[in-house]
């Protein structure tokens, strides 16, 4: 038999599909584009931090209080360093520092 069921071998029609494809289509490398992630996290809010003035530790917690988030960004005058403070979600207030 010439192929499955008598018909023409698979693997040549396929090719033959193959080659028609390439024949009609422009193909192109496309290993230059990106990949677009559907799920990628879109930022809708920018929020800035005066940290040029260094403020105490108390005055953060404080500061945190007054504010539309979980945590506060500040520059810690005892360090000079970047830190946070954040309300936990068991409850206090948590503090990260480098």
């Amino acid at each position: 038999m010439d192929g499955f069921h008598g018909g023409s071998k698979t693997g040549d029609d396929l090719m033959a599909v193959l080659e028609e494809m390439e024949a009609e289509q422009n193909w192109t490398d496309d290993s230059d584009d990106e990949f677009a992630d559907p799920e990628k996290p879109v930022i809708t809010s920018v929020k800035s931090y005066d940290l040029t003035h260094p403020i105490s530790l108390e005055e953060a917690v404080f500061a945190l209080d007054y504010t539309d988030h979980d945590f506060y960004v500040f520059r810690n005058q005892d360090t000079d360093a970047i830190n946070v403070v954040y309300k936990r979600n068991a409850g206090g207030i948590g503090h990260v520092e480098p």
